[in-house]
């Protein structure tokens, strides 16, 4: 840490300090305000979705979910999923993964299973998953949710594209579910913002991986 004393001499200026204390300043708080930023940006774009899904149903505008043989064999395994507040190990995910023939994820968390930690499912982040369940008419809202959290805790840590096609994945299975075009885009929107992995939040792209986090930066992995 600079000492202010020291600067004292020639060519030293009294704001000088100030300057370099501001600057430090800011920049320790920069990432803390794009964070506050991101989040009460994912709170309105789930609000308005919300609203706008619960309008598109009430006028009876909203599709409804398709049975299918896939949607009666997942609920025929509703017991394997694991329930919102239970940990979700190493092994588990790969039988999650089996299960959901997420194929790329299998291969990736066997060939590094030592670079993985277990998590907490906590269903749809940061939303009352019963309430919004109901209110954009997605009976499937939380395997939805357990799928997308699958492809993010296992993603690959700086690849975008991979992040916009689960993203991309999560939106239509929503539109496939029931939900309004309004209501999933909003939703997409949403994790694309809170989602990032530079945020370093506790759903964060990567969150599965036991490297470090930096805010701003993202993963540090070992080289």
């Amino acid at each position: 840490m600079l000492n202010p004393l020291v600067l004292k001499g020639e060519g030293y200026k009294p704001n000088e300090w100030k300057n370099k204390k501001g600057g430090i300043f800011m920049k320790k708080n920069r990432y803390s305000f794009s964070l506050y930023t991101t989040l009460l940006s994912i709170c309105f774009f789930l609000f308005i979705g919300l609203v706008f899904g619960f309008l598109s149903g009430c006028s009876g505008k909203s599709k409804q979910a398709k049975v299918s043989p896939e949607s009666v064999s997942e609920k025929r395994n509703i017991a394997e999923l694991p329930k919102i507040g239970e940990l979700v190990t190493t092994e588990r995910a790969l039988g999650l993964c089996g299960h959901f023939g997420l194929n790329h994820l299998t291969k990736r968390i066997k060939d590094n299973s030592n670079l993985f930690k277990e998590w907490e499912f906590d269903g749809c982040s940061m939303t009352p998953d019963a309430v919004v369940s109901e209110l954009i008419k997605v009976p499937s809202l939380v395997e939805i949710c357990l799928r997308h959290d699958l492809g993010y805790a296992y993603g690959d840590p700086g690849n975008d594209e991979e992040r916009v096609r689960v993203d991309k994945k999560f939106q239509n299975e929503l539109l496939g579910g029931g939900a309004s075009e309004f209501a999933a885009k909003a939703m997409y929107n949403a994790v694309r913002l809170g989602g990032k992995e530079e945020l370093c939040l506790p759903f964060s792209w990567g969150f599965a991986r036991v490297a470090p986090c930096k805010l701003g930066v993202g993963l540090i992995l070992k080289q």
